[in-house]
């Protein structure tokens, strides 16, 4: 069943098609990639996907409602989460702090005050234990991403999007924030994901369907193993990187 149905999406700017006609389907339990290079179109239909952007055709469905023209606000209510690629986590305070915040009653789907035993559950599930006590701003790069994943996940989303997660990371915090993803969804944290990714590598340590973009337009969709061996996706992305 599908949790999230994008159907004839478009968007120009200055006259350029960033989005252009674009068709994507997620199913529950699903962990999509959106791939391609620099320009493709990925991080604007993540945005549109989120409301940040509002399109000028086509229509969204999340979990069975249109929520094309509705705000950012009520989709996060509905259950949908995103992961910023520039990390916005407090530096100033704890990772503690950091989650409870995360968790207050705004934009979300959440309508009542954060219980301190869900927070414990999130803690370990982006491991961040160890560290709780101390200032984001002394955190590594791949400890605040997960930190922010956490803040994030006690908004309660359905369907997680990041934005180029891995952007910044060593190969160890890539796996590392991979395993994290996977634990999500085995742990039933989270139904459905969208990643925005570069990495190709982290791609197919956690997505079980890509999109590969290209000016705008849908060039691919399908397995990894089978995407990564289309002539076309070849010249526009993948071969540079083999």
């Amino acid at each position: 069943m599908s949790i999230l149905t994008v159907s004839g999406i478009s968007k120009t700017f200055g006259g350029l098609n960033a989005v252009a006609n674009v068709d994507l389907e997620v199913e529950r339990g699903e962990m999509h990639g959106l791939i391609g290079a620099n320009g493709a179109g990925k991080s604007t239909l993540l945005h549109l996907i989120y409301g940040r952007i509002r399109p000028e055709g086509g229509s969204i469905l999340f979990k069975g409602t249109d929520v094309t023209l509705l705000p950012v606000t009520a989709r996060a209510r509905m259950g949908m989460g995103l992961v910023f690629q520039i990390i916005s986590v407090f530096d100033g305070l704890s990772v503690d702090e950091n989650l409870l915040l995360g968790a207050l009653p705004k934009d979300s789907t959440r309508s009542d005050p954060v219980d301190q035993t869900e927070v414990e559950k999130v803690i370990d599930l982006v491991d961040l234990r160890a560290v709780r006590d101390r200032s984001a701003g002394k955190l590594g790069h791949g400890e605040k991403q997960r930190l922010e994943i956490g803040m994030v996940l006690l908004t309660r989303p359905a369907l997680l999007l990041l934005d180029e997660p891995t952007s910044g990371m060593t190969a160890a915090e890539s796996r590392r924030t991979a395993g994290l993803l996977q634990t999500l969804r085995s742990e039933g944290a989270i139904d459905a994901a969208i990643v925005v990714e570069h990495n190709i590598e982290f791609i197919r340590l956690v997505a079980d369907r890509v999109t590969v973009m290209h000016r705008g337009s849908v060039l691919a969709d399908g397995p990894i193993g089978e995407v990564q061996n289309d002539p076309a996706v070849q010249a526009s992305f993948l071969g540079r990187l083999h």
